[in-house]
């Protein structure tokens, strides 16, 4: 039976190319761009690296109204993390901010600064990230800018040393904390590794902050001086679970002591451990270890059990039989390479560089990304109130000490040229300047 096709107004809607990546998903028309229809990919990828953008399109200003007009800022979070990426000797440099929103997400900022040219090359700003999307974003980011090698700390002109240590195994520098509580002091030793170590009161932490890069158990080591009658050390990491808890070192805390009367460890540096024994057997085959639930930044922290000990360097190992005491036979370990692309820093400090940053951006006059305008204030602060760079606008790549005004000048002239890469030392590290 034939039956009759009923008309209808409504006409199928046929699919249309994006102007900008030729895809056949041309759904939006853009207003920056003159009107023109793009695909949702490319209005994401585009969104806000053009003027007219922010203002007038329909898909992102409810974006720009809503984070603004909420109940609170960004500012009105707690800093969470200040972090620098390790390619100083690149010109370049990632200064990142996160601040923690109250679901426990971060809000981050990540800058690309160049020192050496331009002052301000580009910025990424996101409103919601979990912990682990962050590192992921983090490490694409460097990536992206080939900043992501480890970079080398050690000086070539010394011998290799030889000791080897397990792959998952993280080196921490007593002298390197980020905090000190008052009693806490930086001394020099020259058996310590770099000559320097910490030695405080009773109870006084020293703060570090690390990334942890796996989960699981992380073995304890220590690297102590225990003087006559002192023989004991509290470390200890937030949010991990310690084995053995020591209750009187704090919530975390885990003691590293000496054997009841062994007086061979006093009055010499050695690393020691405890016994992850629950009875206190302080057997070496079962060495104090942290719980880790979550791959991610940690506090560890350290504080002398009896005024006068001093720790020089913490490792933590997944490897529970490598007996560090044993391998270096007391000596500290090399830090060849650093152990994460990104290291902690103050805020005071990534202000004091995105302020020497805006400073070179607008001598060389670099245009400054809008979303580096737009969350500035929210991220980081009033910019007119952070540390104004001293001296010369350029400094030496190598000692950071003031350029001759000649060759600021010269760098300024050329500084928009992309082909013209610099790399000008003071008269002291690269002899007298021509």
């Amino acid at each position: 039976m034939r039956r009759e096709r009923r008309q209808t107004s409504v006409r199928r809607r046929t699919s249309q190319r994006c102007r900008t990546c030729r895809s056949n998903n041309g759904k939006r028309t853009c207003p920056a761009l003159s009107g023109i229809l793009i695909c949702p990919e490319c209005c994401r990828a585009k969104r806000a690296k053009i003027p007219g953008c922010d203002a007038k399109c329909r898909y992102y200003a409810p974006l720009v109204v809503s984070s603004r007009t909420r109940r609170k800022s960004s500012s009105d979070f707690p800093v969470h993390r200040c972090l620098i990426s390790r390619s100083k000797d690149t010109g370049m440099l990632i200064v990142v901010g996160t601040r923690k929103r109250p679901d426990g997400n971060l809000k981050a900022m990540f800058l690309l600064l160049d020192l050496w040219k331009k002052g301000i090359r580009d910025c990424f700003f996101d409103a919601n990230l979990s912990e682990k999307e962050f590192e992921r974003v983090s490490q694409r980011i460097a990536k992206s800018y080939n900043l992501s090698e480890p970079v080398e700390l050690h000086d070539p002109d010394e011998p290799e040393e030889v000791t080897r240590i397990p792959k998952d195994t993280l080196v921490i520098e007593a002298d390197n904390a980020i905090h000190l509580d008052e009693g806490v002091n930086i001394v020099d030793h020259e058996d310590a590794s770099r000559g320097k170590a910490v030695e405080g009161k009773r109870g006084a932490r020293a703060i570090h902050e690390i990334y942890i890069p796996k989960t699981g158990k992380w073995y304890i080591w220590a690297r102590v001086f225990f003087e006559r009658g002192k023989d004991s050390y509290w470390i200890g990491i937030d949010d991990a679970a310690p084995h053995p808890w020591d209750r009187e070192g704090g919530p975390g805390a885990i003691k590293i002591w000496s054997e009841p009367d062994d007086t061979t460890k006093w009055e010499r540096w050695l690393w020691d451990t405890a016994s992850s024994d629950m009875e206190g057997n302080k057997t070496r085959n079962r060495p104090a270890f942290f719980h880790i639930k979550r791959a991610g930044y940690y506090r560890l922290w350290s504080k002398a059990r009896e005024s006068g000990s001093r720790l020089d360097q913490v490792l933590l190992t997944r490897a529970r039989d490598f007996n560090v005491q044993t391998e270096t036979e007391g000596q500290p370990l090399p830090l060849r390479y650093s152990p994460h692309l990104y290291e902690p820093v103050s805020i005071n400090e990534c202000r004091k560089l995105i302020r020497h940053a805006v400073q070179i951006a607008t001598a060389v006059e670099t245009e400054i990304p809008w979303e580096f305008k737009y969350w500035i204030q929210d991220m980081w602060g009033d910019i007119t109130k952070f540390p104004e760079t001293e001296g010369s606008l350029y400094k030496c790549p190598k000692c950071s000490t003031d350029l001759p005004q000649q060759a600021v000048d010269l760098i300024i002239q050329h500084a928009q040229s992309d082909d013209i890469q610099f790399y000008i030392l003071c008269r002291k590290c690269g002899g007298e300047f021509d």
